[in-house]
């Protein structure tokens, strides 16, 4: 039997949204790698990352209490009860705190970036996913961790203009295959971000664009990366956003879609390692 302190813990993990928590700040740590960050600080920099995102995935469940309530969503730990809005609150602040506190081991302006990852996804949470800028904050947020990573460095370093624009283009996509499975429950209770305003076929169509387009981005800029690996890689993610834009194209899209969305950013990070010029 798992006790009630068990219980509370595992809500709380589930109310961060772990997978895309642990996807973001892997790719942050995993680029840190790839750009030659030695692997303790690299860790580091998963760290903070990884407390960001806690941070925007707590407040999420926090904010979103009231129309999650409204649509029955049970399979939210505050509607179900194991877990009480006042403790995401809570925690949300605290992890907000911690990422912010612990950016500035890094320097001045790499706690400055933090801050402005932070902003942007609280901004989505605070009212930006209910209208047509939803994908804003996604992009802006995304685009900002290449250059976490650069200027987090014990050589800060711009990173490239190329890499911004496909890690934007990621984040984009995940908005979209984020949503997608939720649609019909957040446009009963008046949720209207680009997804719901584009509706299914558009959607489909722009997870495809914009995750093939990143991929696209880092197999031409890469200027390392090895000619196969890049024709396997290309050819691995047409499949892969292939499937998913499908799959968000069924009347009910299950959250696989947005798995499958996930699983190809971490080839597109990985692609990125192999071809770092750095």
């Amino acid at each position: 039997m798992i006790g009630t302190a068990s219980k509370k813990v595992l809500a709380l993990i589930n109310s961060s949204h772990p997978i895309p928590c642990l996807a973001v700040a892997s790719f942050a740590g995993l680029f840190a790698i790839g750009s030659g960050i030695a692997w303790d600080r690299s860790l580091l920099v998963f760290f903070v990352v990884l407390l960001q995102q806690i941070s925007v995935g707590l407040s999420n469940d926090w904010l979103d209490y009231k129309i999650d309530l409204k649509a029955g969503r049970t399979d939210k730990p505050t509607v179900n009860g194991t877990v009480k809005v006042s403790e995401l609150r809570a925690g949300a602040v605290a992890a907000a705190v911690l990422a912010q506190a612990t950016a500035f081991i890094f320097g001045a302006t790499a706690a400055l970036v933090m801050f402005a990852m932070l902003a942007a996804g609280w901004a989505y949470n605070l009212g930006m996913k209910s209208n047509w800028t939803s994908f804003t904050p996604y992009a802006f947020g995304f685009g900002l961790i290449p250059i976490f990573v650069g200027v987090a460095s014990t050589e800060p370093f711009w990173a490239p203009a190329w890499v911004v624009l496909a890690a934007a283009l990621l984040g984009v996509s995940a908005h979209f295959a984020n949503v997608l499975p939720d649609i019909k429950a957040d446009r009963l209770t008046g949720v209207r971000s680009l997804p719901h305003i584009l509706w299914q076929k558009i959607s489909a169509l722009a997870i495809a664009v914009t995750a093939l387009s990143a991929t696209v981005i880092v197999v031409t800029q890469s200027e390392n990366l090895d000619s196969l690996v890049a024709t396997i890689g290309l050819a691995s993610n047409v499949a892969i956003v292939g499937l998913a834009s499908l799959l968000s194209l069924r009347k009910n899209p299950p959250r696989a879609a947005f798995l499958l969305l996930i699983l190809a950013s971490l080839l597109n990070v990985i692609l990125l390692m192999l071809g770092s010029s750095r």
